[in-house]
């Protein structure tokens, strides 16, 4: 059975660094994923430079081949220009969330979303839901929430995200939000963050596969974690996951040997010094 693996650390990974990794070995590592047979990657996001300084130069980073992050209109516009089609955006139950994160609330974000992505083709497009099953801020989430929170994912896209931000579902909470995502007839997928033991991870991800997610998310070297989250963790690391997966039986299309060169290149970027090949922010 096939489970597809969509990697992460190009664009949430690297734009957690303290420090801005220069064009050419933003590439290489992206590269190096597509050679490992990874054929889903978040590349790059859209947004203002003085927000993100690590994403500044996405336009020249990215490939055309793979997704991207935009949150306003004019990061769409961005990624249109470079010839992006697959994208994706981010809501949330959590205010608090909403407004760190991309300035908004829930409400305005729907309205930004319905202008942005007016006819749009909701195949290409992924939804995600950050902080799904609950954060600092708002507390837990229960299903009312979940539901209406993939109606309203339901506007943009055909795929929803659950990302578990911080680090609290439990395996009920993956099967509730696999259930609310097929009753609204939408394709359900994983984005799994931990406090430092990936074992509670990937609990959840043999939780979504009972249920009946064939979605993750994950990030090569396990780079990143929300700056916008207090507490966020680090993502499930990809060379884990598929190993995981490949050990259960299921194909992913990735050959892990490969894997361990793009892996070795994320180390590098994160463990650099700022003396060496990168800038500080």
């Amino acid at each position: 059975m096939k489970v597809t693996v969509y990697e992460v650390g190009p664009r949430d990974g690297l734009q957690s660094l303290s420090h801005v990794v220069p064009t050419e070995k933003r590439r290489e590592l992206i590269n190096a994923l597509y050679n490992a047979g990874i054929e889903h990657i978040e590349e790059v996001s859209f947004v203002h430079p003085k927000i993100l300084p690590q994403m500044a130069d996405a336009e020249a980073v990215f490939t055309g081949k793979g997704s991207v992050l935009v949150l306003n209109q004019r990061g769409f516009e961005r990624a249109m220009a470079c010839g992006a089609e697959k994208v994706n955006i981010v809501l949330s139950p959590c205010e608090t969330f909403c407004m760190r994160n991309m300035g908004k609330r829930h409400g305005e974000l729907m309205l930004t979303y319905r202008q942005m992505l007016n006819n749009y083709s909701k195949e290409k497009v992924r939804v995600y839901i950050s902080m799904a099953f609950g954060s600092p801020d708002s507390g837990s989430f229960g299903r009312k929430h979940l539901q209406n929170m993939v109606r309203d994912a339901k506007m943009f896209g055909d795929t929803v995200v659950f990302a578990d931000t911080v680090g609290c579902a439990s395996p009920s909470d993956i099967s509730v939000a696999a259930s609310v995502a097929f009753e609204n007839e939408m394709t359900p997928a994983l984005h799994l963050h931990h406090r430092g033991d990936e074992s509670q991870a990937i609990s959840l991800v043999r939780a979504g596969l009972l249920a009946g997610i064939r979605q993750f998310d994950s990030s090569i070297g396990g780079l990143g974690g929300c700056p916008f989250a207090e507490g966020s963790g680090a993502n499930l690391a990809t060379e884990t996951l598929v190993r995981h997966l490949n050990a259960w039986g299921f194909e992913t299309g990735i050959d892990e040997r490969s894997l361990q060169a793009a892996e070795q290149i994320a180390m590098r970027l994160k463990n650099a010094l700022s003396s060496d090949i990168m800038t500080v922010v």
